[in-house]
């Protein structure tokens, strides 16, 4: 992070963002959001991972921790740059502008790229043409693999690979469909991340401690993980039981065979940093606890009731990335069930830690003495919002120690219609050299906008989008006003990197 350096952002994920095709992506919509953005005062912009997801559609079970996820590729970019034909969309309409229905943006999205990926090399211009030849040489290290596992998922019925009947591409038009879609991805990714710069705006990025079953990293690294001689899984990752979900997680993932990673001396893991580093400016580390210790569950258990705790090697990983990358810009998750070994690992490296209002005022602990030195959020894609947060506690109680709605008003002296901009102006107020605010929040909105409930399959996970002008300039003006009060408004940042922008040219 900017040490030092008081600043605030938004957590908002693409997906989420408005537009009429279904789901929101790295287009127009999104060039907008940033200029409100830095309309507000903002100077990040926190997303979730962007890699291509599975069945699940949750950003953090991704076919490939390299990969883009080609359902955010804007298709009116596309049009613009000559490589598909406006009559295509012309007469689109999404069923519900407000929830994101996967399978149908899917079955509508897809054909439309693979046909983009087909006509490339008779469309492209010049200049795009030899972008694409150089990216497929300098991502060939994680491309040939992923092209290679998109090609033979197209000719196994979508399978998964352990299911796989045919192994060798028999048709080589799909690698290079493959390809051309990744490299949609990259550029258009690339020139809103070049202007987010230009806005003095920072994207944190994140990544998921583990990666899919099916995905191309299991598919073509299998010594890497913890399977069998046949290529099946012998644990699963997951979380002990607790008092919030009592049979523990399951989380369906591959564990690492740290052994084998460390005797690359962590190859795979740099190349996994450096990747998201050129995409993103700060890396969340999602579930930290895992570098420091993990939780394996036999493969066969139904829940995590038998599963034991295994040390992890997140010292020497932490040792090799600090000295093979410059500017190494983490915070970590580091909720849960944190022990000395976890803060001790965290501190080591000066890694900011997060801090969630909703958890910290579950103690009435309502002070003002979080570390500067850590990331502070009214809440995250795993809570529910401020307002259904709020909406969910009882409004009084007869036990003097428990957290009320009264409690709450009484404290920040307001009403209910206010309780969330009192509690977003409680964070910009803290310590922390860092705070976070999910846009639900900012627009006030109540449980039915949550993003996620952990531990659930639910259809409405991941599906919650932004409505076309929900976000007023009341707000903008709201957000800019308690920013720059508290001191926050990132001016410093923002020259930082202009003059970064004006090197460059």
């Amino acid at each position: 992070m900017n040490k030092h350096k008081r600043q605030s952002g938004v957590l908002l994920h693409p997906t989420a963002l408005p537009g009429p095709y279904g789901i929101g992506g790295i287009g127009p919509h999104a060039y907008c959001f940033v200029d409100h953005l830095s309309d507000m005062g903002q100077t990040l912009w926190q997303i979730l991972p962007i890699g291509p997801t599975d069945f699940h559609n949750s950003p953090y079970s991704s076919m490939s921790t390299f990969a883009g996820n080609h359902l955010l590729i804007s298709l009116d970019l596309l049009v613009e740059d000559g490589l598909l034909d406006f009559k295509m969309l012309e007469g689109y309409q999404a069923v519900d502008l407000h929830k994101i229905i996967f399978n149908d943006v899917i079955n509508f999205k897809l054909p439309i790229l693979k046909q983009v990926g087909q006509n490339f090399d008779k469309k492209a211009s010049v200049e795009m043409k030899i972008s694409f030849e150089q990216f497929c040489i300098d991502q060939s290290y994680w491309l040939d693999d992923y092209s290679r596992y998109w090609a033979l998922k197209e000719e196994n019925d979508q399978k998964s690979w352990f299911e796989w009947k045919l192994r060798t591409v028999q048709n080589t038009e799909y690698v290079h469909e493959a390809k051309v879609i990744q490299f949609l991805f990259h550029n258009q990714w690339h020139r809103l991340r070049q202007y987010c710069r230009e806005k003095g705006i920072q994207i944190i990025g994140d990544m998921p401690i583990y990666v899919g079953y099916d995905s191309a990293d299991v598919c073509a690294n299998p010594e890497l993980f913890q399977l069998d001689s046949e290529g099946r899984m012998i644990y699963q990752g997951g979380c002990p039981p607790c008092e919030y979900q009592e049979e523990g997680q399951l989380w369906g993932s591959p564990l690492y065979n740290w052994q084998n990673h460390e005797k690359t001396n962590f190859e795979w893991w740099q190349r996994r940093f450096k990747k998201l580093f050129e995409m993103v400016d700060i890396i969340r580390l999602d579930h930290f606890i895992g570098y420091a210790k993990y939780y394996r569950v036999p493969i066969t258990d139904q829940t995590a009731h038998d599963g034991k705790w295994i040390q992890a090697p997140g010292d020497k990983l932490f040792q090799v990335l600090d000295s093979t990358i410059m500017d190494f810009n983490v915070i970590v998750e580091d909720l849960g069930d944190v022990t000395e070994d976890i803060i001790s690992l965290r501190e080591t490296y000066h890694f900011p830690g997060m801090r969630v209002l909703q958890f910290e005022f579950g103690q009435m602990s309502l002070v003002k003495d979080l570390p500067e030195n850590s990331v502070v959020c009214t809440g995250t894609h795993d809570n529910d919002t401020l307002l259904g947060w709020f909406e969910s506690l009882p409004v009084k109680s007869s036990d003097g120690d428990m957290l009320t709605q009264n409690k709450l008003l009484q404290f920040f002296q307001c009403t209910k219609e206010n309780i969330h901009w009192e509690i977003i102006s409680y964070a910009l107020n803290t310590a922390s050299y860092t705070v976070i605010i999910p846009l639900q929040d900012i627009l006030g909105e109540n449980s039915s906008a949550r993003f996620n409930t952990p531990g659930t399959l639910s259809p409405d996970n991941w599906s919650w989008r932004m409505e076309e002008g929900k976000l007023t300039q009341s707000h903008k003006n709201k957000l800019a006003e308690l920013t720059k009060s508290h001191r926050r408004n990132g001016s410093a940042i923002k020259n930082l990197l202009k003059k970064e922008i004006e090197s460059w040219k």
